[in-house]
């Protein structure tokens, strides 16, 4: 008789013990917390162009296959750095692991488009293997510059800014 209450009341506290085990720790955030735009955070900046070229091709041209070429835009990142540290709202981090978020830039010849990533979605996405509708659907955020008639990196530049702080006014920038 006693072995059946010890084991019926084995059965009624099993649940309450795995709800105390698996529970997080008081005050831990939770994992599908929305991320959030705030004064002071870091931003890791990488601006880029992207074209396809054939490899292996004979010397008439027949042959090869496609393959996309990075080539990376120092001069594009300077610029939107300075806006950046004009702005005074994000801090610029010079190394990947310093920073809370990437601003991931792409060069169209007139026009401009920014992407706000979190760096796994970068490194999955962009440095492993290039798909933009997946950088695209990570995105805290996506703004666009252009197209431009006379596209100088100092007018494209300013106005990706520009497009980045007016949506952060307006709230529009927060993540799902």
């Amino acid at each position: 008789m006693r072995t059946v209450s010890y084991r019926r009341r084995a059965a009624q506290l099993l649940p309450l013990l795995l709800l105390f085990c698996c529970a997080p720790p008081a005050g831990a955030q939770s994992p599908t917390q929305p991320f959030a735009f705030r004064q002071g955070q870091t931003v890791y900046i990488v601006a880029f162009t992207r074209t396809l070229i054939t490899v292996g091709a004979d010397a008439e041209g027949n042959g090869g296959t496609h393959r996309d070429y990075f080539d990376y835009q120092l001069d594009a990142e300077n610029k939107l750095r300075e806006k950046i540290e004009e702005w005074k709202f994000f801090r610029v981090a010079d190394r990947p692991s310093d920073a809370d978020f990437v601003l991931l830039v792409s060069l169209h010849g007139t026009t401009m488009e920014g992407l706000a990533l979190p760096f796994d979605a970068y490194e999955r996405h962009f440095k492993e293997k290039f798909d933009l509708d997946a950088l695209r659907e990570a995105a805290y955020g996506r703004y666009i510059s252009g197209p431009l008639k006379l596209p100088t990196l100092g007018r494209l530049s300013d106005r990706l800014v520009k497009q980045f702080r007016e949506k952060l006014a307006g709230g529009v920038a927060r993540a799902r």
